[in-house]
């Protein structure tokens, strides 16, 4: 179950379309501010760097690790697809060109609440991945009405999943400079949903809640959906903290 990071937070009914309405309010802005920052450092996310000559590419340059990733990546990629879809996938070398431009999806997970299964999607997480015509939500939504995900479309999903997960892990520059934005970077799997598949997962410091499960089945039941968007803690914001500000402060005490 991936919604136990979020807290659950007793609100009243008439208290939900007030903090729905200020929740919106400043989930635009911050996908507003993350997509502008994706847009400016996009170039640096390349997936050539992963997978160097294993990829389709204009360009001919070998990249030093390029195989033992191809290798890393097909293990995974064969071993998720047989044990979460049920498919015997084959990984072409190279592989197709995998499109370099960023995308931040909300992070949606599935939760029973005593026997009503619901999506939740975070306003202040988002799932980073290359463009492609799949995502999580639509996943989440096929396998909780019982469906089996198409071969053309997870196979590039679980593709680029893994690219910038291995990307990441390659790279610590780039985990310091997303945490330097404002994320935390974290790797996250949904078990019953895609397996031992890794999402990179950004964290806002701006903090989120969940009503409690009685409201929340009250709400879905009222409105007919099967999915809740966790709400902002817009009273916790004047609560962020700046982590170079604690670290120098911590630092100057330690002298004192």
């Amino acid at each position: 179950m991936q919604g136990a990071m979020t807290p659950i937070k007793e609100i009243q009914l008439e208290q939900m379309t007030q903090l729905r309405e200020r929740s919106k309010t400043v989930s635009v802005i911050l996908n507003k501010e993350l997509q502008s920052y994706l847009k400016t450092i996009t170039p640096l996310f390349s997936p050539r760097k992963v997978l160097g000559e294993y990829m389709q590419s204009a360009s001919r340059d070998k990249v030093v690790g390029a195989e033992k990733n191809y290798s890393i990546i097909l293990e995974n990629y064969k071993a998720v697809l047989r044990d979460a879809f049920g498919y015997n996938a084959k990984l072409s070398s190279p592989v197709s060109a995998i499109q370099n431009e960023l995308v931040a999806e909300p992070w949606v997970y599935s939760d029973d609440l005593d026997g009503t299964v619901l999506s939740f999607s975070s306003p202040v997480r988002w799932v980073l991945s290359y463009d492609c015509s799949y995502d999580l939500p639509r996943l989440i939504a096929e396998k909780l009405k019982g469906e089996q995900p198409h071969y053309d479309s997870i196979t590039p999903f679980v593709l680029n999943a893994l690219v910038i997960w291995l990307l990441l892990e390659n790279s610590p520059g780039l985990v310091r400079l997303l945490e330097g934005l404002g994320y935390t970077v974290s790797i996250e799997r949904q078990p019953e949903i895609a397996g031992t598949l890794p999402f990179v997962v950004l964290t806002s410091r701006v903090a989120a809640f969940r009503p409690q499960n009685e409201l929340v089945r009250m709400v879905s039941q009222f409105s007919g959906s099967t999915g809740f968007e966790e709400i902002i803690d817009v009273d916790q914001i004047d609560a962020i903290e700046n982590p170079l500000q604690v670290k120098l402060q911590s630092l100057l005490n330690g002298q004192a």
